[in-house]
């Protein structure tokens, strides 16, 4: 019987193999591609970008609801439901883009499905602030139809009074903290209540503006100097609800706390190997750091509570498994309400923060008109500022609502204590 002829099957396997080959340089080089420092700075580049357009998305939102408000259409019963719809929305796909950006910052796979990603982000939220502004444009139509200057600003003047009834003179409280406080304890709120002054009177000279010239838009200013007045009045008030609250709980707070570090003293001395390294040494720091902060507590109690939540986080990572379960669970109790306390606090300073940094960009208007001057530089570094901001203050808002919605409270405390930590 003949042999066949295979003459042609090495050519064809050494082909096959060849192509094989191409196959897998391509796949490696475009995997390498798709992971390189170009890559990796293209994609920061499209998360970039995309940061700047939910800041400009937010700037959008938050005039929005002064439109709203200024216009008297916050509660009014005669506004159109496809412009509260329309209002609803965009704080929807607001709130959305900040997770999409969160999720974004934190992935840390494919340097281009990130890049690729962060363009779609930055197409819908581009989308959505043009949607905004289409909004804006229809409520101002309604507004002329269905509002006259004189009601607007008899409407303004009734919310600046509500306020000031409702809120009251600032200084007693900022009197009562400086009597019994040093000043990192009511100096903030000190700095708050001369902003709401200022803010008051920038409020009473735009409606003495607005009985003159009814098409200036200084009812709209005064609006926006209305609720940075309400802003900085709630920081007064919670500054003194704050150092009350951490006056009333100080002195119980580091006693147990002094309680709690002298047994994981106790178990790092004797079970070592359970323990970090060190971890004897460094509790004993500890419990030196606590006895100062006692000293102090009675002048700064808000610096007492925040040492003491330090201190009792610092503790759990330095004794960890080595204790019980039932401990755990009876430490994470015993420091919940503190270290909530602190998140909430550095919360309320963040957000203030990023809301003065926004009144200093002046707007969108202002920004652009910045970059036509030949300051894009500043404005981006300032605009990259703000954006961290704000992204530190919702990454905070999200661990504090999973604070809330736990029902361990050993994952409640993961959950505050990250939400302190993103604003650390």
């Amino acid at each position: 019987m003949p042999m066949p002829d295979l003459s042609w099957a090495v050519p064809t396997a050494i082909a096959l193999a060849a192509a094989a080959l191409v196959v897998a340089v391509v796949v490696v080089a475009v995997r390498v591609a798709r992971r390189s420092s170009h890559a990796r700075a293209a994609a920061g580049r499209a998360v970039s970008g995309a940061a700047a357009a939910l800041l400009a998305l937010d700037d959008e939102v938050v005039d929005l609801d002064l439109a709203f408000e200024a216009a008297d259409a916050l509660d009014a019963d005669d506004v159109p439901t496809e412009l509260r719809r329309a209002r609803t929305t965009a704080h929807r796909a607001r709130d959305r883009g900040f997770g999409d950006l969160l999720v974004l910052e934190a992935d840390t796979g494919v340097a281009a499905r990130r890049r690729d990603q962060a363009r779609t982000l930055h197409g819908a939220l581009d989308a959505q602030r043009t949607q905004v502004l289409t909004v804006r444009t229809r409520l101002a139509e309604w507004q002329r139809e269905h509002r006259s200057p004189a009601g607007l600003l008899a409407a303004a003047r009734r919310r600046r009074d509500d306020l000031v009834a409702t809120s009251g003179d600032p200084e007693p409280l900022v009197d009562a903290l400086r009597a019994r406080f040093d000043d990192d304890d009511w100096s903030e709120a000190a700095v708050a209540a001369e902003s709401a002054r200022s803010a008051l009177a920038d409020a009473d000279d735009a409606l003495r503006s607005a009985e003159e010239d009814a098409g200036g838009g200084h009812v709209l200013r005064a609006t926006r100097a209305l609720r940075l007045a309400a802003r900085h009045l709630r920081e007064v008030e919670d500054g003194h609800r704050i150092a009350l609250q951490a006056a009333g709980n100080a002195d119980a707070e580091v006693a147990a706390a002094r309680a709690e570090i002298e047994e994981a003293i106790a178990v790092a001395s004797s079970r070592p190997e359970a323990c970090r390294p060190g971890a004897a040494e460094r509790l004993r720091a500890a419990a030196v750091e606590l006895d100062g902060a006692a000293a102090a507590a009675s002048r700064r109690p808000r610096e007492a509570v925040a040492t003491v939540a330090r201190l009792r986080e610092e503790r759990d990572v330095l004794v960890g498994e080595a204790v019980s379960m039932r401990r755990r669970v009876e430490a994470a109790r015993t420091a919940l309400p503190g270290t909530l306390a602190c998140a909430r606090a550095a919360l309320a300073a963040a957000e203030t923060a990023a809301a003065t940094a926004a009144e200093g960009t002046a707007g969108t208007a202002a920004r652009a008109a910045d970059e036509r001057r030949g300051q894009a530089q500043v404005v981006a570094r300032d605009d990259a500022d703000l954006i961290a901001l704000r992204l530190r203050g919702e990454r905070a808002r999200r661990h504090l609502a999973e604070a809330r919605a736990a029902t361990d409270a050993t994952q409640a405390l993961t959950a505050a204590r990250a939400a302190w930590s993103a604003l650390r």
